[in-house]
């Protein structure tokens, strides 16, 4: 009882020294009410990194009070509705870490609209001269490097930090002939590059000090029906202990691979009637577009065609796919005859949903949409117009930042830790500045 009685004591002295601030309670009351009504007054910064940080109670009001971060979001995006796809439970969503990185990749892709130097390889004449068809960034022991292609060359560079940033980079690694006719896609595992070409296999290289080093020649199978087999496109699984990548073929067939493994692919199956041009994959689904103007939607794990979709209206050609966990985009060209390719457009579908087409949405993209990317708050868009267009993840997708090439039409696009690069007639980088709460959400994100 001694003992008992002595605990309550010392909990009314602890709880006498709290102010009354930190003894707000986190239920909705009049203080409650009050002290949301200062924090209005703040911006979203002081709150965050300042104010939730002072002790538990704040941080668990601040957290908490999703009608704050709801507001908030709402003025950043007053026509739109956030999140696109609503969330299958209230819970789903930490509001205030969504407003934090909505403010800060904003205000990223703002600054390098208004950047007037990129990090920008130029052309030079031989091998640089031609076109590049595909680009692929990795991140090896804290460096970042682009490869990217021209014909059947592999180019490899390490990328200067941000603040030894040098706009104009001319010296680059490279790989003669790596493949027998010309590569068409790019694909990277932790420090491993895969290429595709027009020839009938794939390869893979490891990044190293001293360059790309090549490690293995996947075979493709020939089949008597077809006379023609080559890769237009690749895919592999994101995130650690993913070591899955396919490879999709003009015959309309899909071969998966196991990188730990064997040359010869684990598994394949024809999904399409003609070009496969285009693939996404997690360790559930594999997803893919083709020329017969069809989406399959594969089941990894029941080993089928879980899905095949078709979009409707005009003769919809999907171009390009990208998908994360809660949403798929797929580019698409419509053709018209007036007009040729000239009405790109974006669909949304909804994978907890059973791939259901959810959305459709027009572009300001002129040409061809050639790739899409899904940061965890922004959409990115390259096309064969010259431009990359950062637009907004809300119901309609709102434009942020449009950023302009001097490479011509862009073939390929890869985004990874706040590094963009896009290839067309050259490869162009844009390496964004980091402030410290930039870093801190990057962090967050990465987790």
């Amino acid at each position: 009882m001694d003992n008992e009685n002595a605990s309550c004591a010392y909990d009314d002295e602890e709880n006498a020294q709290l102010s009354p601030l930190q003894r707000l309670p986190v239920e909705y009351s009049a203080v409650f009410q009050i002290f949301l009504h200062i924090c209005s007054f703040l911006d979203g910064s002081t709150l965050v990194h300042g104010l939730s940080l002072v002790c538990k109670q704040f941080y668990q009001i601040l957290k908490n009070a999703n009608s704050l971060w709801k507001a908030r979001i709402n003025h950043i995006w007053p026509d739109a509705s956030y999140p696109l796809l609503p969330p299958a439970s209230p819970d789903e969503l930490c509001w205030m870490l969504s407003y934090v990185t909505i403010k800060q990749e904003t205000a990223l892709w703002k600054q390098q609209e208004s950047r007037k130097k990129r990090l920008f390889i130029k052309k030079k004449s031989g091998y640089m001269n031609n076109i590049m068809n595909a680009v692929s960034l990795m991140h090896v022991n804290g460096i970042s490097h682009a490869v990217y292609t021209s014909k059947t060359h592999l180019f490899y560079k390490e990328l200067p930090q941000r603040k030894e940033l040098s706009y104009e980079i001319e010296n680059f690694g490279r790989i003669k002939l790596t493949h027998s006719s010309g590569i068409r896609d790019l694909t990277a595992i932790d420090n491993t590059i895969y290429s595709c070409s027009m020839d009938p296999n794939v390869k893979s290289w490891m990044l190293t000090n001293t360059g790309l080093v090549h490690q293995r020649t996947y075979d493709l199978p020939r089949s008597d029906r077809f006379s023609s087999l080559w890769s237009p496109c690749m895919s592999s699984c994101p995130g650690p202990g993913r070591d899955l990548f396919a490879t999709g073929l003009d015959c309309g067939t899909i071969y998966v691979f196991d990188s730990r493994s064997r040359n010869n692919p684990i598994s394949h199956y024809r999904p399409h009637t003609r070009d496969v041009n285009s693939l996404a994959m997690n360790a559930e689904y594999i997803l893919s577009t083709s020329l017969d103007k069809t989406v399959s939607v594969w089941d990894q794990r029941a080993g089928r065609t879980m899905k095949s979709i078709t979009f409707p209206g005009k003769a919809h050609f999907p171009t390009c796919i990208n998908m994360r966990r809660d949403l798929v985009f797929v580019g698409t060209r419509t053709w018209d005859k007036s007009r040729s390719w000239d009405f790109p457009k974006l669909h949304v579908l909804n994978p907890k949903d059973d791939f259901k087409l959810v959305k459709s949405y027009s572009t300001e993209h002129t040409k061809n949409i050639t790739r899409v990317h899904l940061t965890h708050e922004c959409l990115i868009t390259s096309s064969e117009d010259g431009t990359v267009r950062i637009s907004s993840l809300t119901d309609p997708p709102k434009p942020i930042a449009t950023l302009r090439s001097e490479i011509g039409g862009i073939n390929d696009m890869d985004y990874l830790n706040g590094t963009l690069a896009a290839v067309g007639s050259g490869i162009k980088v844009w390496c964004p500045k980091l402030t410290c709460s930039t870093k801190r959400v990057q962090r967050n994100n990465n987790k």
